[in-house]
């Protein structure tokens, strides 16, 4: 038993007698207290907190399972306004057919009514979601608005807006001119890049819709800023592939790197297709591949070989894409099917383990994010999650990761700490009023749903 006396000034979070702590995927601990001071976890062990400190939280944790805070590293939550549409229809068709019309609606407000209300509702919307269902940190490869950092910054969840841009190949109604699009983009880095636990990345959509120049301006921003992350749907569809090939003669990870795009790490999204030649030059160049087994599956774009990845020595993250492809932002599903999908394709049982998708769906996100997290060690910073095991679709527990894993559901969650503060406890938002943003979301969802069903957009080059 460590007795401890805390000087006043920072908020103290104490987990009192956990009933497992899942460390890391390979580290389960039991009957231990956490304690958080500020933004960090202080200790783990027997804690007791001498004197009397109002800034002091005490949680019973007696039997239930803490673990790190899951970590979405691609979504669009614009599509959360999207779900349970259409699933009969590959990647191209769906963009012309789905989100594109919609898209225009969220531009067409914001460009020509300067309404940015929707923006904020619907990443409110996706947020809430993925808090409840534990995630602490994602990544939103999206439309830019100010009101989506707005929603994130009021719910207190850690995020990254990666501002998702084109200059080729999309309809011409979604475009702007090229500098006045450079000019926001250098505004939002400016205001919103390390603003609280907020941060901002770039992302070029695909190889084929940004030209080459565009390309390179984007990556030198990147490294004019400190080497901002840069995200890229590469190899996604067959498609996309044999597109690549017609148009550069070559596949796309190989034309990024004829380009030089590759002289500093990139985060490669989908990669259902690459070549032998693609995963060698992406283990020499450093890209870490995402991996979005669902949405991969329900559009029919494939599986990644995301166990040839591991062998590699690629880094390998875990995302669950938009909701218009999913049409869940659930890691605890995606954990699941991500590795059984791997075993039947390699019809292998033992290709890939719970332990290997529960560090993609944590440690590997975070160090992708260059987050001090994704690990509950002393030091780390505190986003963390508990979750009430007594369900009967958990019990009994044999070995916790596999549990987890293969059992566990968002619904399991309780309570929610990122950066040290409670933004979900006993399932009920501290930090903003759920019911109220709720209601707006789905009556404006609904109302531009129905706007958007009036356009179908071919996609041009």
């Amino acid at each position: 038993m460590v007795s401890m006396k805390l000087k006043g000034g920072s908020f103290v979070i104490l987990l009192k007698n956990i009933g497992y702590l899942v460390q890391k995927a390979n580290k389960v601990i039991e009957n231990v207290d956490l304690l958080v001071v500020g933004n960090r976890i202080k200790k783990i062990g027997r804690c007791a907190i001498e004197g009397t400190n109002p800034d002091i939280k005490i949680i019973d944790a007696t039997g239930k399972i803490v673990i790190p805070g899951l970590v979405n590293t691609h979504t669009h939550l614009y599509q959360n306004m999207l779900k349970g549409i259409r699933d009969d229809l590959r990647l191209k068709e769906w963009c012309e057919q789905v989100t594109f019309p919609f898209s225009h609606i969220i531009h067409q407000e914001h460009r020509q009514h300067d309404n940015i209300e929707l923006g904020y509702y619907y990443a409110a919307l996706g947020a809430l979601e993925m808090v409840r269902s534990g995630i602490t940190s994602f990544v939103d490869m999206d439309i830019t608005l100010d009101s989506i950092f707005e929603a994130w910054s009021q719910i207190g969840v850690r995020a990254t807006g990666a501002l998702q841009t084109v200059n080729r190949w999309v309809p011409k109604i979604l475009m702007q001119p090229e500098e006045k699009k450079k000019q926001e983009l250098l505004g939002y880095i400016e205001k919103w890049h390390n603003n609280g636990i907020l941060k901002v990345a770039l992302a070029p959509s695909t190889p084929f819709a940004c030209t080459p120049d565009y390309l390179n301006w984007l990556k030198q921003v990147a490294l004019d800023y400190g080497q901002l992350p840069i995200y890229v749907h590469v190899s996604e569809t067959r498609w996309e592939v044999e597109q690549s090939l017609s148009e550069f003669g070559m596949t796309p990870l190989v034309y990024l790197d004829s380009i030089d795009f590759l002289s500093i790490p990139i985060c490669a999204v989908h990669c259902v297709h690459l070549t032998e030649e693609e995963i060698a030059l992406a283990k020499e160049k450093d890209v870490t591949v995402i991996y979005n087994p669902k949405s991969n599956a329900k559009l029919g774009s494939g599986v990644a070989p995301v166990v040839t990845y591991l062998k590699e020595g690629i880094p390998v993250t875990l995302a669950t894409d938009g909701a218009a492809s999913n049409d869940l932002l659930d890691m605890f599903e995606e954990m699941r099917f991500g590795a059984m999908i791997q075993k039947a394709i390699w019809a292998d049982p033992a290709v890939i383990s719970a332990a290997d998708m529960f560090k993609m769906a944590t440690e590997a996100g975070a160090k992708m994010l260059d987050i001090d997290a994704g690990v509950l060690e002393e030091g780390k910073l505190a986003d963390l999650v508990i979750l009430n095991p007594d369900l009967a679709h958990i019990q009994p527990i044999h070995d916790l990761i596999q549990s987890l894993v293969y059992c566990g559901k968002a619904s399991d969650v309780e309570t929610v700490i990122i950066d040290g503060k409670i933004v979900l406890e006993d399932k009920k938002f501290c930090t903003v009023d759920e019911k109220k943003i709720l209601q707006r979301a789905v009556e404006l969802g609904t109302e531009k749903f129905v706007e958007a069903k009036d356009y179908e957009m071919a996609a041009d080059f």
